[in-house]
């Protein structure tokens, strides 16, 4: 009996990691097909998330468990959070930490958790540079990182001699750490002749030349992917391959006579059923035979796609049908493609679905709820394109009974729509008013549903003035619901110190400028496009708020390559902006903020907390936005 105990122990031993007390990791050798659980122990010694806490969630930085979500919330169980999930046939390796609020559980500073997939006693293949390529997420500051992912590739090549995308990756690490020119020249031919090598492998496998691409786009020459494809159709003119990147030329061609006339001349005699490259083809002349309505050649071309069944083929039948119904041709056979279309529903295609030739489709995490949505927003589609279509042949009783039941199942935007449409077709135009009044109750500022609505409003009410009163209902509507939403996103998270920042005169922001004030921090570039894009809704939130005693604007140049004379030449070349232009000196800015991108808006309150922050450019929102997070500070809202 102790002997089994013993035997016990060494079987926990072996199959559980334990990260110092607090987390571990069962099985430690993690295989694919095997279920694993990841437990948190929040008393432990070494755990930084209290016991007290009301959720923890795993974060992915790094993972090629593409079916699990990037964050994952974990189970309370008794005094302990876990988590569990299979190993997919594709996993090779994922890092993590744990997070609750603001509190972080890592291993140890600047390290994180890593699940590792091994084949018997070795890695499975691409784990170790998988593992590469997440140390630029796990610790992206550490001095030796450059030596720590080459490291680990040359491993990958020690283990698997033929893996080509590691030859690669190796051979650009060594670019990177190269000391002179001549020798990052040397890494780079070398790499070269890697790339090349892979080429003549198959070069009229897709998926092949595909690496190859990856390959030059690895070390930096976007340049040659052009030239790679040039060579392809030169070398070998009648692949597949070459015809679909003959037909990508084509489109490019004006003349659509000319472009047509090339078209069909490349499918010629050598025209085979489903064929990658043809099927490109086709689909360039069903949609141009469609918009001249050719009908028998554009069925003819449209018999000719999507021949293999893939995740794709629900949505390829509804584009179809979805084609014929614009050009209002084909009715019937529009309604054969949307039904089915139908009866694949269900297997609609929701979010990335990745394509590797060794696991075939591999689809992402998708909550269950985003997932029913799409496919019931798909089948209002498909319902609303059937009745279209039988508005179109005539059967105004098909029409409304499909209009409705599009109605019914879903109110995404393209059904409403559709179904709208066929509602003031037959006469009913308050009908389908309301119809168009669900979308603009979700989105006030949609402006094609909302001219639609006026036109159709219109026609049974010719008041003007009744109709703006409604968008006025709208207006108010959104404020209430931005206000309402953007109330439960406030941070309250310490403000960052900012002794970097100098105005253009060089004099530096101090504390005292800011204290008792609402802040608002506009990081941008000059040669950031985004942020042109964003100045003109930022500006105009300023002019309502400049004259503020309690606001003040600072639109901080934070951008790599940019000088403070940049700043201070774009804003003489752009007089029509008039908030005040700060500079920053403090290269750890993104850090203190949490940005890693511009533009980036972050509002400072009055008590010196950072409540809201806008990483990337969310278009005309933003000016909406940004009103709205200053009034709930100044207490208007």
């Amino acid at each position: 009996m102790k002997k089994l105990s013993i035997c016990c122990i060494c079987l926990l031993f072996v199959l559980c990691r334990t990260y110092g007390q607090s987390l571990s990791v069962v099985p430690e050798k993690i295989k694919r097909g095997d279920t694993v659980r990841i437990t948190y122990n929040p008393v432990a010694a070494d755990a930084k998330i209290p016991a007290t806490a009301t959720y923890v969630t795993i974060v992915f930085s790094y993972s090629t468990f593409y079916d699990l979500p990037w964050k994952m919330p974990m189970v309370k169980e008794g005094n302990s959070w876990t988590a569990s999930f299979v190993a997919g046939r594709f996993a090779t390796f994922a890092s993590f930490y744990l997070q609750s609020g603001e509190q972080i559980q890592q291993p140890a500073a600047g390290e994180q958790y890593n699940l590792r997939v091994f084949d018997g006693i070795n890695r499975v293949k691409g784990s170790l540079l998988h593992e590469s390529y997440s140390l630029s997420a796990q610790m992206p500051k550490t001095p030796n990182l450059q030596e720590a992912k080459l490291a680990l590739i040359n491993q990958e090549l020690k283990n698997n001699p033929d893996h080509y995308e590691a030859k690669v990756a190796q051979l650009h690490t060594k670019m990177i750490m190269a000391k002179s020119p001549a020798e990052k020249l040397k890494f780079r031919e070398q790499a070269r002749k890697v790339i090349a090598a892979k080429l003549e492998e198959n070069p009229t496998l897709p998926g092949n030349v595909n690496l190859v691409t990856m390959g030059y786009l690895m070390i930096g020459e976007k340049s040659r992917v052009d030239s790679v494809r040039k060579v392809i159709m030169k070398r070998f003119p009648d692949a597949d391959i070459s015809k679909d990147l003959k037909a990508s030329l084509i489109a490019k061609e004006k003349d659509t006579v000319q472009k047509v006339a090339q078209l069909e001349k490349m499918l010629g005699n050598s025209d085979a059923h489903g064929e990658e490259g043809s099927e490109n083809i086709h689909r360039m002349l069903f949609d141009h035979y469609a918009f001249v309505k050719d009908t028998t050649k554009a069925l003819y071309h449209a018999s000719k796609l999507n021949t293999k069944n893939n995740p794709y083929t629900p949505q390829a039948y509804k584009d179809i049908a979805a084609k014929l119904t614009e050009n209002k041709i084909a009715p019937a056979a529009a309604i054969a493609y949307a039904e089915r279309s139908l009866a694949v529903v269900d297997q609609w295609p929701v979010g990335i679905i990745r394509y590797f030739p060794e696991f075939g489709y591999i689809p992402s995490y998708v909550p269950d709820s985003t997932r029913k949505n799409a496919i019931v927003e798909a089948r209002s589609t498909l319902l609303s394109l059937k009745a279209l279509n039988y508005i179109q042949l005539h059967q105004p009783d098909s029409a409304l009974f499909f209009a409705n039941e599009a109605i019914k199942v879903a109110e995404g935007r393209e059904g409403l729509m559709n179904s709208a449409q066929v509602l003031t077709r037959l006469g009913k135009n308050e009908e389908a008013f309301a119809t168009l009044w669900k979308l603009l109750m979700k989105n006030p500022t949609d402006s094609a549903i909302l001219a639609m609505s006026k036109h159709i409003f219109m026609k049974y009410n010719s008041s003007e003035t009744d109709f703006l009163s409604k968008v006025a209902t709208l207006e108010a509507l959104e404020i209430a619901q931005l206000t309402e939403k953007t109330k439960a996103l406030m941070m309250h998270k310490p403000g960052p110190e900012l002794s970097g920042l100098v105005d253009l005169d060089g004099k530096q922001v101090t504390a005292a400028m800011m204290k008792g004030k609402i802040v608002i921090l506009d990081f941008w570039a000059t040669w950031c496009v985004p942020c042109m894009q964003e100045m003109p809704y930022f500006h105009k939130v300023f002019e309502k708020y400049r004259n503020h005693k309690e606001v003040m604007f600072m639109v901080v140049n934070s951008g790599a390559n940019n000088t403070i004379d940049d700043a201070r030449r774009w804003l003489k070349q752009n007089p029509q902006y008039q908030f005040p232009v700060y500079f920053n000196n403090d290269k750890n800015i993104g850090e203190k903020v949490g940005f890693t991108l511009i533009p980036t808006i972050a509002v400072i309150d009055q008590k010196g907390l950072l409540q809201f922050r806008t990483i990337g450019f969310e278009g005309e929102i933003l000016q909406k936005k940004l009103d709205v997070e200053i009034a709930i500070l100044l207490g208007k809202s």
